[in-house]
C-alpha cells in the first residue's frame, strides 16, 4: 500500500450554509493535513465554495439534481472517474445518492456515507419514506461505512435497514468552542441586535417546515402579552420566510419579529441573544444547538430525536413538546422570569458540550473511520 496521503473527495448538494455544510468544511480545516489530501465537489458557489477558497481546498462544481435525474447521475460518475479518490465520502440525501450509485462502476475505494438527519424518515408520506427506504437499502450494499450524527439516527437506520451495525458509526457533530467564547464576537457583527433594555430571543435555522417556526410566532402572542420589551430574531432563509413573515403580520406581531436572513456571523449573532429557542419537529443533531450552548445562552428546544441527546430537560436547557405553542410560550416565559434559572442552565449547557461535543472529537473519530476503511480494516465493501 502507497505511504502517499489518502485522497478524499467529499461530495454535497448545496454550497449554501447549513449544518452538513458546516460540518463539512470543518472537516477540510481541521483532518491531519500530513495524512489527508480533501477535495470537494458541490456547486459552483455559495458559502461553503467561498470559504473553502480561503483555505485553498479544491473545489469540483458539481450540480446535481434533488430529484432522480441521468444527467445528474452521468457528471458524478464522470467527476468520481477523473478524480479517482481513495476515499468518496458523500454529505446528506442528494449526494449520497448520486454519489453512491455512480460509485458501483468501477470505483475502487472506499464510499462513506453520512447522515446529517434522515429527515425522510420523519415525513408524513409513507410511498415517499417507501421508495427511499428502498434506495438507501440497496445503496448500503455499497457503501463501506455509513456514519450518523446522532444515536437516534443510528437506531431508526437500523430499524428501517438503511444502517448496518457492522458496517457504521455514531460520530457526534462537534463545535469550536473557542470561536464562540471569543469577548470580541459582538464587536464582529455588522448588526447590533440590542435597543436599549431589549431582551432578545433568537434562533437560527432554514425556513422550512421541520424547524416549526410557525409555533414560535404564536407562542410570541402570550409572551408579548407578559413582556413588551422583547424581541425575536430568526437566523436563516428558505421556502418559508414570506409564509412566516404574513403569519407574524396576521398574530399582529410583526413589529416584534425580525428575520435576518441567511448570514455569516452566526457566532456574533447568537452572542447577542439572550435566550436561545429551537421549536423543531425533528432533527439528526443539530449544530446550531451546539453553538447556542458553546455561547453560554438559555435554551428552550423541543424533545425530539437528537435534541434529547445533547440536552437533559431541566439541566442544560428546557424541553418541550414539538407542535406546542402553549408550552413554547410558558417555558419562555419562565425564562423571562428567573435570571438565575437562565444562568444555571446556560453553565450547564456549556461544560457539556466543552465535554463530550468538542470539535477535535468529531475530526479524530473520523480520521479513524477513514483510516480503517482505507486500509480495509472493519468494513467490507
Amino acid at each position: 500500500m502507497s505511504q502517499s496521503k489518502i485522497k478524499i473527495l467529499m461530495m454535497i448538494d448545496e454550497a449554501k450554509i447549513g449544518g452538513g455544510q458546516q460540518h463539512l468544511l470543518w472537516l477540510t480545516q481541521r483532518l491531519d493535513k500530513s495524512k489527508f489530501d480533501v477535495e470537494v465537489a458541490c456547486e459552483k458557489s455559495g458559502y461553503l465554495v467561498d470559504e473553502l477558497n480561503k483555505i485553498g481546498v479544491k473545489v469540483h462544481p458539481l450540480k446535481i439534481s434533488n430529484r432522480p435525474n441521468i444527467f445528474s447521475l452521468i457528471k458524478t460518475y464522470q467527476l468520481i472517474k477523473k478524480i479517482s479518490p481513495d476515499i468518496l465520502h458523500t454529505h446528506g440525501g442528494t449526494a449520497g445518492f448520486y454519489g453512491r450509485l455512480a460509485a458501483i462502476k468501477n470505483f475502487k475505494g472506499a464510499v462513506i456515507h453520512t447522515y446529517h438527519g434522515i429527515h425522510y424518515l420523519n415525513f408524513d408520506k409513507p410511498l415517499q419514506k417507501k421508495i427511499y427506504t428502498v434506495i438507501d437499502k440497496f445503496l448500503l450494499k455499497f457503501t463501506h461505512c455509513t456514519i450518523c450524527v446522532a444515536k437516534n439516527d443510528f437506531e431508526l437506520g437500523m430499524k428501517y435497514g438503511i444502517v448496518r451495525k457492522e458496517k457504521s458509526a455514531v460520530i457526534f457533530n462537534g463545535v469550536d468552542i473557542d470561536q464562540f467564547t471569543q469577548s470580541n464576537q459582538i464587536e464582529k457583527s455588522t448588526i447590533k441586535l440590542k435597543i436599549s433594555n431589549t431582551t432578545i430571543i433568537g434562533s437560527v435555522g432554514r425556513l422550512h417546515p421541520q424547524k416549526g417556526y410557525e409555533y414560535l410566532i404564536k407562542a410570541s402572542e402570550d409572551v408579548i402579552k407578559n413582556y413588551q420589551n422583547v424581541r425575536f430574531v430568526i437566523v436563516g432563509d428558505g421556502e418559508l420566510r414570506n409564509d412566516l413573515e404574513l403569519l407574524a403580520k396576521k398574530s399582529k406581531v410583526e413589529n416584534y419579529f425580525t428575520f435576518l436572513g441567511s448570514r455569516t456571523d452566526i457566532p456574533s449573532l447568537i452572542k447577542q441573544f439572550d435566550i436561545f429557542v429551537l421549536p423543531s419537529l425533528w432533527e439528526g443533531l443539530p449544530l446550531v444547538l451546539l453553538e447556542a450552548m458553546a455561547s453560554k445562552k438559555p435554551i428552550v428546544a423541543t424533545n425530539v430525536n437528537g435534541i434529547t441527546e445533547i440536552i437533559e430537560n431541566g439541566k442544560e436547557g428546557i424541553l418541550i413538546p414539538p407542535k406546542n405553542y402553549q408550552a413554547l410560550s410558558k417555558a419562555i416565559i419562565h425564562l423571562l422570569n428567573n435570571k438565575q434559572l437562565c444562568e444555571q442552565l446556560a453553565e450547564q449547557a456549556f461544560k457539556k458540550v466543552s465535554r463530550e461535543f468538542s470539535l477535535n472529537k468529531m475530526i479524530n473519530e473520523t480520521e479513524k473511520i477513514y483510516l480503517k476503511c482505507y486500509y480495509n480494516e472493519t468494513f467490507e465493501k
